[in-house]
C-alpha cells in the first residue's frame, strides 16, 4: 500500500514539474537573433514556426489597428501608456491548432509587473497581439524595461525599452516664421514679421519647420495646425498627415486675411502632434487705414 501511494506521488510530482517547464524547449534553436528593429528572437527549428516582432509606442487605434508615436524611449507620465503590438509570422501555417502566448512586461529590477495571455482558437486569423502598461509616475521607475512573447510558456521573441523622466524626454519643436510670399526667382519668403495690414486680397503665410521628427519612427506624422483669433477661438484648423524625409521638414499654411474676414488684433499660430502643443507664435493685423 505504501509502495502504491509513493508511486502514484511521484506520477502527481512529476506532473506539477511537466507543467512548471516551460514547453517545446526543443523547438528553438537556443541562441538569439537580433532583427533590425532591435527585436530579440529565438528561430524556430522548423521553416513553418511561429515567429514574432515587437513594435512599441504610445499611441495605438484598436479601431484601425495602427500604432503612431513609434519609439523605444518613453516618458513618464501621468495617463499615458506603452503599447507593444507583435506582429506573428506563420502563425497560419497550421491553422487546426489551439494556441496560448503570454506578452511579460518586466522591470529594470526584472520583475514581472504584467502578464496578458492570449487564447487563440482553432481557425482563428489573427497575427497581431496587443498588450500595453500604465507609464504614470506612481507606477514606474526609470531604467530599461523589456516585454517578452512566450508560445505555451517558450520564449520566442524579446525587446528593451526605456522609461525617463518626462523633463528629459527629447521632444518635436516647431520653428514658425510669418511671412507675405515667396520670390519667384529666388523662391526666398518676402515680407517676413509678425505684424500685418488687413487689406483687400491679402494673404498671410506661415512656414513651419519641425525640430526633431525623427525621434518618431512613424511613416507619417499626425499634425494639426490651427489658427487662433483675437477672441480666443480658432477660425481655421488643417490636418497633415506629415511623411518624414531627411531633408529639411518644411510645412506651409496660409489664411486670408481681407476685411471682411479679419479684424484687428492679436492672433495665434498653433501646431499640435498627437494631440500635444509642439508650437505657437503670435501675430498682430492691424487696420489699413
Amino acid at each position: 500500500m505504501v509502495r502504491i501511494f509513493r508511486q502514484i506521488w511521484w506520477l502527481f510530482l512529476l506532473v506539477i514539474i511537466l507543467e512548471i517547464m516551460p514547453s517545446g524547449c526543443a523547438e528553438r534553436f537556443g541562441e538569439a537573433v537580433i532583427l533590425p528593429d532591435s527585436t530579440i528572437i529565438y528561430p524556430p527549428k522548423n521553416s513553418d514556426g511561429i515567429s514574432a516582432t515587437i513594435t512599441f509606442s504610445s499611441r495605438f487605434s484598436h479601431r484601425t489597428g495602427k500604432q503612431s508615436a513609434i519609439r523605444s524611449v518613453f516618458a513618464i507620465k501621468e495617463n499615458e501608456d506603452v503599447y507593444a503590438v507583435v506582429e506573428l509570422e506563420n502563425r497560419l501555417q497550421n491553422p487546426e491548432k489551439e494556441q496560448m502566448f503570454h506578452i511579460d512586461w518586466i522591470d529594470p529590477d526584472g520583475r514581472s509587473v504584467f502578464i496578458k495571455r492570449i487564447d487563440l482558437a482553432a481557425g482563428d486569423s489573427t497575427l497581431t497581439l496587443v498588450s500595453s502598461i500604465s507609464v504614470s509616475q506612481d507606477k514606474r521607475i526609470p531604467g530599461d524595461y523589456l516585454a517578452r512573447v512566450f508560445l505555451f510558456r517558450e520564449l520566442i521573441a524579446e525587446k528593451h525599452f526605456k522609461l525617463i523622466p518626462e523633463e528629459e524626454i527629447e521632444k518635436v519643436k516647431t520653428k514658425i516664421t510669418f511671412y507675405k510670399s515667396i520670390d519667384k526667382e529666388s523662391g526666398m519668403m518676402k515680407g517676413i514679421d509678425t505684424v500685418f495690414k488687413i487689406k483687400k486680397r491679402g494673404i498671410l503665410r506661415a512656414q513651419l519647420d519641425l525640430i526633431n521628427p525623427g525621434i518618431y519612427k512613424d511613416d507619417e506624422l499626425p499634425l494639426r495646425i490651427k489658427w487662433v483669433g483675437p477672441d480666443g477661438k480658432g477660425f481655421y484648423s488643417k490636418k497633415i498627415n506629415f511623411v518624414q524625409s531627411d531633408t529639411v521638414s518644411l510645412i506651409s499654411s496660409s489664411i486670408s486675411i481681407t476685411p471682411g474676414k479679419r479684424e484687428p488684433g492679436e492672433y495665434y499660430l498653433r501646431v499640435y502632434l498627437f494631440g500635444d502643443m509642439i508650437g505657437e507664435r503670435k501675430f498682430v493685423l492691424k487696420s489699413s487705414e
